[in-house]
């Protein structure tokens, strides 16, 4: 595996936690030979100290293998995977000093061949950022007024239409649970509606939907169903939105009962009508993407303390296990902050 061969380590481990079924209903998913060749991922030093943050990788979908690094090692700061296209990758990269005072540095967003390279900045001051599936769009998220206000900006490339939605204001200086997370970005077919993950506390997540260029506000969006059952009224949040081609919006609920027992289930919605594309028994990650063409990826926790991370891709039928990162101390990485495909 990829992060083996910088340690010349071996993957042990003990066997990966039972993996999600597959659903017979169509979504317009892929098929297993139109799988992405390569992945991009964030991985974290195993030990303190090694520059602190994550750094991105490029890893092969099919073996798991590290490809090349593609960004050194930050100092103080942490890079975060999120989408590759058209032979780029882009991520967003936080300044992550605790030292730094007010006003510090704001995370910018960047981007990398997958052949390496340097690393081009596209948006200063944002913390996410997607492209459109036909490239006329963008959307972006950004702290404003001194950081007390988070807001999404939406443009379109080609007419130069321009819009901001504020998601949320800071309530009061004594808040504790600010920022929100706002993060997911993801464009419908039609270049209109854009939907995002939004993270109150974190407990608290939901799927929204907004038409981009016409919604002001937080309060303008349609938030996408999370059907609970009593059983798991304790918690029932939605993660991870991603538009396939097809125009259905597919996206992650994720469940927890009283008793701490969790399961997770990837929807599909489109025409109002909601399908179960797969179901994660058990599954409590929230390391997941989806590309438009309906494959998708994802990392398990450990299924015990300082073991290894399982990769799992699926475009079709069953889920397939791509690699194991080694346990805790088996190589100088360990654990995957964020997967892109």
């Amino acid at each position: 595996m990829a992060v083996v061969a910088l340690a010349a380590g071996c993957a042990g481990g003990t066997p990966a936690p039972a993996h999600p079924s597959a659903s017979t209903a169509s979504t317009g998913a892929g098929t297993a030979s139109t799988v992405p060749p390569v992945f991009a991922a964030s991985l974290m030093p195993a030990k303190p100290g090694r520059g602190l943050g994550d750094r991105l990788a490029l890893l092969s979908s099919r073996t798991g293998d590290l490809l090349r690094w593609l960004t050194a090692q930050p100092e103080k700061a942490t890079d975060g995977a999120l989408s590759v296209r058209d032979g780029w990758v882009y991520f967003v990269s936080y300044p992550i000093d605790p030292s730094s005072p007010s006003g510090s540095p704001s995370p910018a967003i960047w981007r990398v061949r997958v052949t390496g390279g340097q690393a081009q900045l596209v948006q200063a001051g944002a913390s996410d950022y997607a492209v459109s599936q036909d490239g006329r769009a963008v959307a972006y998220v950004i702290s404003a007024d001194h950081g007390n206000v988070v807001e999404i900006v939406a443009r379109n490339l080609v007419t130069g239409r321009r819009n901001t939605i504020i998601m949320a204001t800071k309530p009061s200086p004594e808040a504790n649970n600010w920022p929100p997370g706002v993060f997911g970005l993801t464009w419908a077919p039609d270049d209109v509606h854009l939907a995002v993950q939004f993270q109150l506390t974190a407990a608290i997540n939901s799927v929204l939907v907004f038409d981009a260029f016409t919604a002001t506000t937080i309060r303008d969006a349609r938030t996408a169903p999370t059907p609970c059952t009593v059983a798991y009224s304790y918690q029932c949040d939605g993660y991870d939105p991603a538009y396939l081609a097809s125009g259905a919006l597919t996206y992650v609920i994720q469940r927890l009962n009283r008793s701490g027992a969790h399961s997770a289930s990837l929807v599909a919605w489109q025409a109002g009508h909601p399908t179960t594309v797969l179901s994660f028994p058990g599954w409590a990650s929230q390391i997941y993407d989806m590309t438009a063409r309906g494959q998708a990826i994802w990392v398990d926790n450990p299924g015990q303390l300082k073991g290894p991370w399982t990769i799992w891709r699926w475009s079709s039928g069953a889920p397939v296990k791509i690699t194991a990162l080694p346990p805790l101390g088996a190589s100088l990485y360990y654990e995957v902050g964020a997967i892109a495909w």
